[in-house]
Order: C-alpha cells, then sequence, then structure tokens
C-alpha cells in the first residue's frame, strides 16, 4: 500500500470519531500553518491520542491531505451537481450560454467562498509531489459533471469534444476564482465578471464554428 493511502478504514463508532478528529485538527493545522510545516506529531498532540495512533491509520502526511481532498471534491460534486439540476429546472432543460456560464462560474465562486479549506487543501495538495496528480484527477471529474450540460447547451456535440471543452472550463473557472480570492473588491468581482465574458465567447465561438446558433 503507498504511504499517501489511508492504512486502514475505521469500522467502529470510537475509531470513526478519531479519525474525524485526526483529520480536523490537521486540517486546522493545514490552515495555520500551511503543508510543509504542520506535523504529525502535533496532530497527535492536539488530538490527546498517542503518535502512534495517528499512524494506525495514516502513515505519512500524503495520507492525510490525500483523505482532505478526497473529501473536499466529494462536497464540491455534491454542491456542483445542485446546482446543475437547478439550472435544467430553471431553463426546462434548454439553458442559454450566459445562463449555462453564469450558473456555472458563480457555483464554482460559492463554493470556494464559502469553503476557505478548499484552498488550503488545494495548496497543500500542490506541495507534495505525490498529490499533484490527484489535482488533475478531480479537474477531469469536474469536467464530466459540466459535459452533459456542454452537450445540452451546445447540442449536437461530440462527447468528446465536449469533455475537453469542460476540461479547459474547469481548470480555467478553478484557477481564476482561486486568484480573485486572493484580492480585494473591486477587482474580485472585475475579475469573476471577466471571467464570464471569456467564457462565454469561448462556448459561443464553438457555436459559430459547428454552425449552432
Amino acid at each position: 500500500m503507498s504511504d499517501a493511502e489511508p492504512r486502514r478504514r475505521p469500522q467502529q463508532e470510537r475509531s470513526k470519531s478519531r479519525v474525524e478528529a485526526i483529520l480536523d485538527i490537521a486540517l486546522g493545522l493545514i490552515i495555520e500553518v500551511g503543508a510543509e510545516e504542520f506535523a504529525m506529531r502535533e496532530v497527535a498532540r492536539r488530538v490527546g491520542v498517542p503518535i502512534s495512533s495517528v499512524y494506525q491509520y495514516f502513515p505519512s502526511k500524503t495520507a492525510i491531505i490525500r483523505e482532505l481532498a478526497k473529501r473536499n471534491f466529494e462536497h464540491a460534486q455534491v454542491a456542483f451537481e445542485k446546482e446543475l439540476a437547478t439550472l435544467l429546472v430553471e431553463t426546462n432543460g434548454r439553458p442559454t450560454v450566459e445562463r449555462a456560464v453564469d450558473r456555472l462560474v458563480e457555483a464554482h465562486y460559492d463554493f470556494q467562498r464559502e469553503n476557505p479549506a478548499a484552498h488550503a487543501i488545494w495548496a497543500a495538495a500542490q506541495a507534495d509531489p505525490v498529490l499533484r496528480a490527484l489535482d488533475v484527477t478531480d479537474t477531469k471529474r469536474s469536467a464530466e459533471l459540466i459535459t452533459p450540460l456542454i452537450m445540452i447547451v451546445l447540442a449536437p456535440m461530440d462527447p468528446s469534444e465536449a469533455f475537453a471543452l469542460a476540461l479547459l472550463f474547469a481548470e480555467v473557472t478553478s484557477g481564476t476564482v482561486r486568484l480573485a480570492l486572493a484580492v480585494a473588491s473591486p477587482l474580485r468581482d472585475q475579475m469573476i465578471g471577466q471571467l464570464k465574458v471569456m467564457m462565454i465567447a469561448m462556448m459561443e465561438t464553438v457555436q459559430r464554428k459547428h454552425g449552432r446558433q
């Protein structure tokens, strides 16, 4: 088993509670001191357990960060699926390019703004070479969520082409939102507005290329 994977999954409620405490404390430390500085021994101290109890479930810091990143993505997935479902209901299943882009960008923005820990987890994963591939995997999964919507908005469209467009959308939007949240308004609002303009223009260019109006 890789040191980036949890050592074992808890079965009993007491063990589950301990794992949750370990993850909560680790996340707080990552936010407090950064991924490079947080230590397994300090996690154990703050949880109030021997260091061996932490290693019983997580063989390394990388394994902890991986688990936090996995949970963060699952949380984001639920939020995005809800937003996309609401959009389709509101538009009777036929959203315009402008409406789709606005909802997708706002969904990314709202999630990252309301979950500041998400940025800390992302930065922690980027700092670890083993986990950088995890960010690519999560971006692909985000694109898989967006692809069906793009195929509706730009129908008819080849699934592979739609996925490529969704992948670009997910990567550019996520990165721009992170940067926007690092600056103050009005620059932040201007960046989000320009991001929407850019994404709308990109999708409308695809429409024109394929003769879709």
